[in-house]
């Protein structure tokens, strides 16, 4: 025994007490001790000029150990398979084995030369091809070993390890998506084309106008890591048409910031715009009787995007000069503190304006700034003429539920019943929307005995619970008025 067990057997009262601690300590007959073992047994293996003897010891040792697990993991066979059995076949083979690589010593690479000799000498004559090859039309050889067929398949694994995955799991909410190749580096300016992206992605939102947040959806990428997007918003575009610059609005791109490519999604583009077609020299973009340059080839199979997106101040200034008809007069405005057009003028008129240079005041389209700012608020409705006069005149009553949690009852909804003039509220858990009739008459019998009142309406949604013939008996009953309103 060595000085480190010691411990384990000091207070020991005898020798059957310290083999049961001893046996306890290192031979746990616990779950996960056998688990343990049977993942050793059947995942051990002989390495490369291991003995085989010292191997089959040692799978001896853990099978005795799992009770004879070697004979229940074998196929179930007639014959009867004993350890010996085993044991010698396994030697005899090794033997042979040694016997044919010229000794114990032989390495991986001998055994390849062996088992060339082998192939060598067990060689059949080759039958030649007799008719065309049903793959290339071409003589001589046979489908297996048509070169065409061989670099087809080739280049398929190829393009395929290249391409560019974007999909939506529907099911979990969830987007999955692969780029192929190119530098991780990030690049806001630069779009690649994702010919199944369902969302246009970006992993800067400085282009951004209109940006809104969300709650985060997993983004799930092709190395099986996950970022957030959390935001989306729009982006405006330039590109070479025709005729001419043409601007743009991609909307709804979603923000991922921890994104390394900006993704131009064409299933999004085909449903807002137009077709797209791939050709060999880039992708093409088709729309009213117009026909541009999408993308071009930027290597490993991808299609970079020919369009350049615009700060969204740039954006805005030329949309005002778009819109507004009259820059000066509209930068006036804008300058002046959004000034009216009757303030505007009268500053040209009556020459207050030095330096101002223009001569009239032309109208422009409403300011988007002025709009906003001069919006209000309709009030809210300060009374209401319903409102009950007495405690228990009008019960309002609704059902929530099923939550995704029940309680330790199984409940999985309730029911409120509040009182209009008091709002005093009673919640009744409930395991189905058929009690709530039942639920109802305890709420009145209780309510009706504190108060001394009577319930006279009762205000609900038209949901089967409420329209049910025990509901509809109970009120008939007890002189109550349903006042039933759309959900």
């Amino acid at each position: 025994m060595e000085d480190s067990q010691l411990p384990l057997v000091r207070s020991a009262s005898g020798v059957h007490d310290a083999w049961s601690r001893l046996e306890g300590h290192f031979e746990k007959r616990s779950l996960a001790n056998k688990l343990f073992l049977r993942r050793r047994f059947f995942t051990t293996m002989m390495d490369e000029g291991d003995d085989v003897l010292e191997h089959i010891n040692n799978l001896k040792t853990l099978a005795e150990q799992l009770d004879a697990f070697l004979i229940t993991a074998l196929e179930s066979r007639a014959d009867t398979l004993t350890w010996e059995l085993v044991t010698s076949r396994l030697l005899h083979e090794d033997m042979k084995r040694k016997e044919q690589g010229g000794g114990a010593e032989g390495t991986a690479q001998g055994q390849a030369f062996m088992t060339s000799d082998n192939n060598k000498r067990r060689r059949r004559p080759e039958k030649k091809k007799v008719g065309a090859c049903n793959y290339c039309d071409k003589q001589g050889h046979w489908i297996a070993e048509c070169p065409s067929r061989i670099q087809d398949n080739n280049n398929n694994q190829q393009r395929s390890q290249r391409a560019n995955v974007a999909r939506e799991d529907e099911d979990a909410g969830d987007y999955l998506f692969s780029v192929g190749g190119g530098s991780s580096a990030k690049s806001s300016i630069v779009w690649l084309i994702d010919s199944g992206a369902t969302q246009h992605m970006t992993c800067s939102k400085k282009f951004m106008k209109n940006y809104k947040t969300f709650d985060p959806v997993n983004v799930h990428l092709a190395d099986d890591g996950v970022v957030q997007a959390i935001g989306s918003g729009d982006i405006v575009m330039t590109m070479k048409t025709p005729r001419g610059i043409k601007k743009g609005v991609l909307t709804g791109v979603w923000h991922i910031p921890k994104l390394s490519r900006n993704l131009f999604s064409v299933g999004r583009f085909t449903k807002d715009v137009g077709p797209v077609i791939f050709e060999s020299d880039g992708c093409f973009a088709e729309s009213k009787n117009l026909k541009w340059k999408l993308g071009a080839r930027a290597g490993k199979g991808l299609f970079k995007l020919c369009m350049t997106p615009v700060m969204p101040n740039e954006a805005n200034a030329a949309s005002s000069e778009d819109r507004k008809g009259d820059t000066t007069s509209y930068l006036w405005h804008l300058r002046l503190g959004h000034i009216g057009h009757g303030g505007l003028d009268a500053i040209v008129k009556k020459g207050y304006g030095i330096g101002l240079d223009m001569t009239s005041v032309k109208q422009w389209e409403v300011c988007d700034g002025c709009s906003l700012g001069k919006q209000t608020r309709v009030s809210y409705m300060k009374s209401s003429s319903n409102r009950a006069k007495e405690l228990l005149e009008v019960i309002h009553s609704d059902v929530c539920g099923p939550m995704q949690t029940s309680t330790f009852s199984g409940k999985r909804y309730f029911v409120t019943f509040i009182d209009d003039k008091s709002h005093f509220c009673v919640v009744y858990l409930l395991r189905n929307k058929s009690e709530v009739a039942a639920k109802f008459a305890e709420f009145v019998a209780f309510a009706e005995t504190q108060t001394g009142k009577r319930v006279k309406v009762l205000r609900s949604d038209n949901g089967g619970e409420y329209t049910s013939g025990a509901m509809a008996k109970f009120c008939k009953d007890r002189g109550i008025k349903q006042n039933v309103r759309a959900a």
